[in-house]
């Protein structure tokens, strides 16, 4: 991958200035030290392409009754696209509601039936002796009253024997208000088993009519996401059969979320993270910039020709509608930047035995050799940390 330049001040404050006389074609080009906002990128190129992009089909076969769109119209998501004649679709969701009433009825018929035949006392598949808990309890409380005169008159042998035999009638009121398992007669076995047949009809008749409802849906086609139809392959009257059904009936792209997915080196990807600023600049619209940050980079490697690459992926932040899916584009990603610094165009600095030097003009016209330290690159610009100041004039050429 190239490293390139993006340049966030006007670059009219790096100017190339040609020094000498006016008109003087052999004048020596030169450039002036200024201050602008510079930023180091990494550059990746791909085509730009909309994850918000369906196509939509039926899901079942039939006469298509009504096409509600056509291209170019704007959509949003669960609008209805297209309908199939749906008649015999509706009578079976009547029919089914009708047959889950029926069942609905044969179960409180059967549930009555039942409850009007067991014992009265009868819970569930268990029986409470009520006429033994009142009688235990009756006995109970006479010896209690029984215990207390003993007491009183100072029969205290006595008195322990009655309290014995009170606890045996608090023992039998407590046995018998406890439910106890009753075989049950087999014709009332018979209507339980009747209401229980009941129970599962009404089931199967409820989920029946769902089933009914979600065919009839299924005659219905709707968006699945908001965004602009693109096609219409079908028209009013078309018969889908069970091999044309499932084709594509219309195409929907949200033009407004765009992404553009490239491959970065491995000696970049490291700089590389999410969230970080990218300029996009596209083949079919020469100048226009488009702002976008990094939204996903892979963990596993693309290996192609021996040099390992990792799928890395752009969102565009509000692209114009001159931008589209498909276009080629190349997107800098924006690794340093510095701010307020002096720059200068990268073709005034050279490389003098691995010293950075520029040649610069005094105040008598002159250019002589002046040795610089430099900074963050750019593409055209070059950070300039030391060495100049600020509207210095350095030759774009060394002199003869």
């Amino acid at each position: 991958m190239r490293r390139g330049a993006a340049v966030f001040l006007a670059l009219s404050l790096v100017m190339a200035m040609l020094a000498g006389c006016s008109g003087d074609k052999a004048a020596t080009p030169t450039a002036r030290v200024t201050r602008a906002d510079i930023a180091a990128s990494i550059s990746v190129s791909g085509n730009l392409e909309a994850p918000n992009n369906r196509s939509v089909a039926f899901d079942m076969p039939g006469t298509v009754e009504a096409v509600l769109v056509e291209k170019g119209d704007m959509v949003s998501r669960g609008d209805v696209l297209a309908r199939l004649d749906a008649k015999d679709l509706q009578r079976n969701v009547e029919f089914a509601r009708i047959q889950l009433d029926q069942a609905r009825a044969q179960y409180n018929i059967a549930d009555q039936q039942l409850r009007a035949t067991i014992y009265p006392n009868y819970y569930g598949s268990y029986v409470v002796d009520v006429p033994g808990v009142w009688s235990a309890l009756d006995n109970a409380t006479d010896r209690v009253a029984q215990v207390r005169a003993l007491i009183a008159k100072g029969d205290i042998a006595e008195a322990n024997a009655v309290l014995s035999r009170l606890l045996d009638d608090i023992d039998s009121a407590k046995e018998s208000s406890q439910a106890r398992a009753w075989d049950m007669p087999v014709q009332i076995k018979a209507m339980e088993y009747q209401r229980e047949a009941a129970a599962l009809a009404v089931t199967a008749a409820e989920l029946s009519l769902q089933a009914s409802k979600d065919m009839l849906d299924d005659a219905t086609i709707t968006s699945p996401t908001s965004g602009i139809i693109t096609s219409v392959n079908i028209k009013e009257g078309d018969v889908l059969t069970g091999a044309t059904f499932a084709a594509p009936a219309f195409r929907v792209v949200d033009p407004t979320n765009l992404e553009m997915t490239g491959l970065i080196d491995e000696m970049d990807v490291a700089d590389i993270a999410l969230g970080q600023d990218v300029i996009i600049t596209l083949d079919a619209l020469p100048g226009v910039e488009v702002q976008g940050v990094v939204k996903f980079i892979s963990d596993a490697a693309l290996i192609q020709a021996g040099v390992v690459l990792y799928p890395t992926t752009v969102s565009l932040k509000a692209p114009d509608s001159r931008v589209k899916d498909g276009m080629s584009a190349t997107a800098d990603i924006i690794v340093e930047k510095r701010s307020n610094v002096l720059v200068l165009p990268t073709t005034a600095v050279f490389n003098d035995a691995g010293v950075r030097i520029v040649y610069l003009v005094g105040s008598d016209g002159k250019a002589t050799r002046h040795e610089i330290t430099t900074g963050l690159r750019s593409g055209r610009l070059i950070q300039i940390a030391s060495g100049l100041q600020e509207g210095d004039v350095v030759a774009l050429q060394a002199p003869k």
